[in-house]
């Protein structure tokens, strides 16, 4: 037998009693941009990470090589249905470093006798990465509270005020940092400090200094 891989409870394999394999394997990914709508101009673009991959492949299932089409279609919609989330082995290892799980199965059941029996079927999967959450361990020391008592006693640079449509808020002065949160149109919002085009709203936040969203009043 030859094990060309598998997904959950599904293997993909070839041997002389048993042959179950995909074809067309697809496998993209597209980065996630933000677009802010200025008015009277063009839109401006942030990047905001990269995106999920996805997966897209279609089963030969064939009674005539030792499948049995619905068992194995069955499984699939098991779990989908369920939300199983697992890795997608090609060879001996993972295709990416995610798991993934089923969003959509498509089956299109061919040769059925009298009695309702599927001898084969084609069935079409497409997977996306599931990105397990780790809740991360917050510690409070006293240098943080010194800190934190310290950001709130700091005087402000000034007053900015949201220009576009929305900005993102993040834990760094990177567009590599988390997003914790957006700052709407006409909002206004206390910046401290001003370093390498980032804005520091106190508090470990950090917004674009771009003139292009937001107009600063000082003092």
């Amino acid at each position: 037998m030859v094990k060309i891989g598998s997904f959950g409870d599904v293997i993909f394999e070839v041997s002389q009693k048993k042959t179950l394999t995909f074809n067309d394997l697809e496998m993209k990914s597209s980065p996630k941009w933000d677009e802010h709508s200025i008015h009277r101009n063009k839109a401006k673009l942030e990047f905001d990470g990269p995106g999920l991959i996805e997966l897209n492949h279609t089963l030969l299932l064939r009674a005539e090589q030792g499948i049995n089409p619905m068992k194995e279609i069955t499984k699939l919609e098991r779990m989908r249905d369920k939300g199983e989330a697992h890795h997608f082995i090609l060879g001996q290892k993972p295709i990416a470093p995610n798991k993934f799980v089923i969003i959509d199965t498509s089956a299109g059941l061919r040769n059925i006798d009298q009695k309702g029996n599927v001898f084969s079927a084609e069935v079409t999967v497409s997977l996306k990465e599931y990105v397990e959450s780790k809740s991360p361990v917050k510690k409070t020391t006293a240098n943080t509270k010194q800190k934190t008592a310290t950001s709130s006693n700091k005087k402000s640079l000034g007053t900015i005020t949201i220009t576009v449509k929305s900005v993102n808020i993040r834990n760094g002065p990177s567009t590599n940092n988390k997003i914790l949160g957006q700052a709407m149109n006409g909002q206004k919002l206390t910046v401290y400090s001003v370093k390498n085009g980032w804005y520091s709203l106190g508090g470990g936040k950090y917004i674009t200094a771009s003139s292009s969203y937001s107009k600063l009043k000082k003092g």
